[in-house]
C-alpha cells in the first residue's frame, strides 16, 4: 500500500494537472470562436428551404435560423443537404443545425436533438376532388405520393397495407405527381398541402381525406448532448414569439394561410 504522504503528494499533482488543462470548449464557444453558424438546408423544400434564382437559398427555415446567427453575434453560412444526409452532417459536423423543415420524430431523436417547435401542422393526404376518394379505406391498392425519407411510411401501410407509396424527392415534384394524375394522393403537413393547392391556380380541385391525420411538428436538427447551443436556439424562437417576429416570418411564406400554431416551450 502507499504511503499516506506519497499518495497525498500523487492526488495534489493529479488534481494541479487538471487545473492546468484548458477547459473543453463546447459547440455554442465554437460556434462564437468560429464567427459563423453553419447551417444545412435543403434546395428543393419549398416554402421550408429551397434555391430561389439570385436569391439563392431561402425560406421560412432560412430565415429562422438567420434570426439564431444574428442572436449569437455570428454570420450564417448555409450548406445544401439532402433528406438523407441531414443527420449524418450533424453527426461529423459539417453543419452546426439543420434547417428544412424537419419532422420532430421519435426515431430521429435518438440520434439527433430538437429545437422547440416553430412549425406545427399535422400531416394529411391531398387528393383530386374528381378522384371521389374521401376516406383513407379507398387508397387500398392505390398511390400516394411521399417525399424520400419521411417518417411516416411505417404508419401509413399499417392504415392501409396495399397502399402503394412513390417517393419523390422533394415536395414539389411530389404534388406535381399528383396534379397531373400520376399518383392518386399525397402527404405532408396540412399546411403545406393547402399551400401547393392554392398556388396551383385551381385550389377547387383538390381536397384533403378527412379520416386520417398523424401528429407533425417541426424544428432546427441539432447535435446531441449541447445543452448551452440547444438553450440559446430555443431561447431565439421563444424571442421571436414574443416580438411577433416570428409571426412575420410565417406570413413571409405562408400567407394568406393564417398560422394556427404559436412558438411555445415543450
Amino acid at each position: 500500500m502507499m504511503p499516506p504522504s506519497r499518495a497525498t503528494t500523487l492526488l495534489l499533482a493529479i488534481a494541479a494537472h487538471l487545473m492546468a488543462l484548458p477547459a473543453h470548449a463546447d459547440e455554442l464557444d465554437d460556434i462564437k470562436a468560429r464567427g459563423t453558424l453553419m447551417v444545412g438546408v435543403a434546395e428543393a423544400s419549398p416554402p421550408f428551404s429551397f434555391r430561389d434564382g439570385d436569391r439563392g437559398i431561402v425560406g421560412y427555415d432560412v430565415d429562422l435560423a438567420a434570426e439564431v446567427a444574428g442572436a449569437l453575434g455570428v454570420r450564417m453560412t448555409k450548406t445544401p443537404v439532402i433528406n438523407a444526409e441531414r443527420i449524418p452532417a450533424l453527426r461529423d459536423k459539417h453543419v452546426d443545425l439543420v434547417a428544412s423543415g424537419m419532422t420532430r420524430s421519435a426515431g430521429r431523436a435518438h440520434d439527433i436533438d430538437f429545437s422547440l417547435a416553430y412549425f406545427v401542422s399535422p400531416h394529411k393526404i391531398l387528393v383530386r376532388h374528381d378522384s371521389g376518394l374521401t376516406r383513407m379505406s379507398a387508397l387500398a391498392g392505390r398511390t400516394l405520393a411521399l417525399v424520400r425519407s419521411a417518417s411516416v411510411d411505417k404508419d401509413l401501410t399499417a392504415a392501409v397495407p396495399t397502399l402503394k407509396i412513390v417517393f419523390f424527392d422533394d415536395y414539389q415534384q411530389a404534388f406535381t405527381a399528383l396534379r397531373e394524375k400520376r399518383v392518386d394522393s399525397f402527404l405532408a403537413d396540412e399546411l403545406l398541402l393547402l399551400r401547393f393547392a392554392q398556388r396551383s391556380g385551381a385550389p377547387a380541385d383538390f381536397s384533403l381525406i378527412g379520416d386520417y391525420t398523424l401528429p407533425r411538428t417541426a424544428g432546427f436538427g441539432l447535435r446531441q448532448s449541447e445543452p448551452r447551443f440547444k438553450a440559446a436556439v430555443d431561447r431565439t424562437l421563444l424571442g421571436l414569439e414574443a416580438s411577433g417576429g416570428a409571426a412575420r416570418i410565417f406570413d413571409t411564406w405562408f400567407a394568406p394561410l393564417r398560422r394556427p400554431f404559436r412558438i411555445q416551450a415543450d
